[in-house]
Formats: C-alpha cells, sequence, structure tokens
C-alpha cells in the first residue's frame, strides 16, 4: 500500500477507529487529526494505525490541543511510540528479548517457543516483577 491522500487518510483513520476499537472522533477531532498527519509523513496507513491506537482513548467532548501535539508525525517517531508503550507495559528488557528474537528467527516462533526460549533467558527473569514470577524456574 502506497502514500495515502487526504481523503484517504481520514477514511483509513475512522476504519481503523469503528472497526477496531468501536469508536469515532468528532469532526473536530478528525480536523485535527488529519492537520496533525499533514505535517509529517502522515501519508503512511502504519502511521495512521499508530495514530488511531494512541487516539482511541478520546472521547466526543475531549479538547484535543492539549493530546494532539503529543501524536507523532512521522513513522518514525510513531514506532518509538509504540515501542515506548510496549516498553512502559512490559518492560525493556522483556520487549528488547522479544523483539530480538522475533527478528532471528528465520520461520517465526510460535507463542510456546517463544515463551520456552523467554523463561531460560536470566536477564528477563530477573527484570520480572517478584509477583510475577513463577514459583518455580
Amino acid at each position: 500500500m502506497g502514500p495515502l491522500e487526504g481523503v484517504e487518510r481520514e477514511l483509513l483513520l475512522m476504519t481503523l477507529l469503528s472497526g477496531r476499537y468501536g469508536r469515532t472522533v468528532t469532526s473536530d477531532q478528525l480536523s485535527a487529526l488529519s492537520r496533525r498527519l499533514f505535517l509529517g509523513d502522515g501519508t503512511s496507513p502504519m502511521l495512521i494505525q499508530i495514530v488511531s491506537s494512541a487516539v482511541q482513548h478520546w472521547t466526543s467532548t475531549d479538547v484535543v490541543d492539549g493530546w494532539i501535539d503529543s501524536l507523532p508525525t512521522t513513522l518514525d517517531a510513531g514506532l518509538d511510540c509504540l515501542l515506548a508503550g510496549l516498553e512502559q507495559c512490559f518492560g525493556e528488557v522483556l520487549v528488547a528479548r522479544t523483539l530480538g528474537l522475533m527478528t532471528l528467527a528465520d520461520l517465526g516462533l510460535s507463542d510456546a517457543e517463544l515463551e520456552d526460549v523467554l523463561s531460560l533467558d536470566d536477564a528477563v527473569f530477573d527484570a520480572l516483577p517478584s509477583t510475577a514470577r513463577p514459583p518455580v524456574r
């Protein structure tokens, strides 16, 4: 899929929000999002997907002025935001090791294989909170 034009951008954003998250945005919010996406590499479908996941929690009464500046305008910035969110949820070590394993596996890894390999990694085990550690290793 190549670069998207203005109407295609808005249509993809609205489709992702309604189909994936069951959400819509107001016309003012959509207008602000479109202007923000025009600032950088907003023609990338992947960036629009990242932005849609960031705005899924907006309500119709949210004023976007405070939120809009935090949204990425380039795909690099969007991927940085996505990875930062994953690291905040799951920890930097787990995210780094998981992505590294996925990158190295030529044919991919099943969930069970990924869990097996990660469970043998001392750095991942040490990074787990004590409440999340299994009683037997």
